[in-house]
């Protein structure tokens, strides 16, 4: 279901003419949607509690799909464990298909199949070997189990903008920089509360951030001219940009710096929450792409998939694959018929040291 409202709200040319009466349909159910998920975030306010002996941190986000905010979770745990922390993060591990309440290590993590964990909690077990997870599907408790279970310093929660139930030390607003440009018809399309667009909440609930974390590419995060409006919408919250970017490949185990693809012809593959960003990336990369192709988010592979993935890069002369690291994980043993490569994504602030003063570390 997901996968087709992003093919309706992203469509356009002569595709738009067959999708509009879906994106229309989508318009109007977005009033009633709206008013249960004001009923929802109003229930849980009233419902809103702590006491927990670890510092509760939030990382979330106001729109559907990719912002950001997963790249800047791991950094935000690096930071923590560099500090000598220990960290647990809270996940509702989004996409996998057993839906009971784990607890686990990273070197537990990475026993588990992917639709027990989710991709991308798959994913952060891998780059984060020191840190504890929760995967369930209410944060609330499961950042109680973290608590009690794994007693860490601090309990990093992805996706917890909208838990209102749950006491933060710190909640933080992960803002793509792609809102504030608003340079395409598609995109101004998208501007809307969800269903009808991206929009899980209005622009005016950034007021409840303590911070706000501009992200995206060194080109998306130029082209904002104004990033003081921001400050319309939340004039007390420490501000930060974050540039994601790729510096390295990996194949087969080995980090390569991403110059190394410039004398090849990658064909790219993701199933990803923000796959126009991820192209902008690579168009800055000066890779030579043969092709490409979106699986939607939170993608699960099969043979089919990959023996499509054979047919498409064939025809385009591709001489490898890309892929993410969210990807690859779902990917082990999948009899690729060319070299794969992935792509690490990074998230750096801009201002290291206010960052640093958010998280109560003193790294310099």
């Amino acid at each position: 279901m997901k996968r087709f409202w992003e093919l309706v709200m992203s469509s356009r040319g002569a595709d738009r003419v067959y999708c509009l009466p879906f994106a229309l349909l989508f318009r109007l159910m977005t009033p009633l949607y709206q008013f249960f998920s004001r009923r929802q975030l109003e229930s849980r306010h009233k419902a809103c509690s702590g006491g927990w002996q670890a510092r509760v941190i939030s990382v979330g986000n106001i729109t559907v799909g990719g912002s950001g905010k997963t790249p800047i979770v791991i950094y935000l745990a690096q930071q923590f464990l560099s500090g000598g922390k220990k960290v647990a993060i809270v996940h509702s591990g989004y996409g996998r298909m057993k839906k009971n309440d784990l607890l686990f290590n990273s070197a537990k993590g990475r026993e588990y199949p992917i639709d027990r964990i989710g991709d991308e909690v798959a994913m952060m077990a891998q780059m984060l070997p020191n840190v504890a997870f929760a995967v369930g599907r209410d944060k609330k408790t499961m950042v109680t189990m973290a608590d009690r279970e794994h007693k860490p310093d601090v309990i990093l929660i992805d996706d917890g903008y909208q838990r209102l139930d749950i006491k933060k030390d710190l909640d933080i607003a992960v803002v793509g920089a792609e809102l504030l440009i608003h340079d395409t018809s598609v995109w101004k399309r998208l501007l809307h509360l969800f269903p009808g667009g991206i929009l899980r909440e209005p622009m005016s609930a950034l007021a409840r951030a303590d911070a706000l974390f501009l992200a995206g590419s060194a080109p998306d995060l130029s082209l904002i001219k104004d990033i003081a409006m921001l400050r319309t919408y939340n004039s007390r919250a420490a501000m930060v940009s974050w540039q994601l970017g790729v510096t390295e490949v990996e194949c087969d185990g080995n980090n390569l710096p991403v110059k190394t693809l410039r004398e090849r012809r990658p064909y790219l593959f993701a199933g990803i929450g923000s796959y126009a960003r991820l192209k902008n990336m690579i168009k800055d990369l000066d890779l030579n792409l043969a092709g490409d192709y979106d699986f939607g988010d939170h993608f699960d592979y099969d043979r089919s998939d990959f023996e499509m993935l054979k047919r498409l890069s064939d025809g385009t002369g591709a001489d490898c694959y890309l892929t993410t690291a969210k990807d690859r994980v779902k990917l082990p043993g999948s009899g690729l018929d060319k070299p794969l490569y992935c792509l690490l994504l990074r998230a750096q602030p801009t201002d290291r040291h206010v960052v640093d003063g958010l998280l109560g570390l003193d790294l310099s």
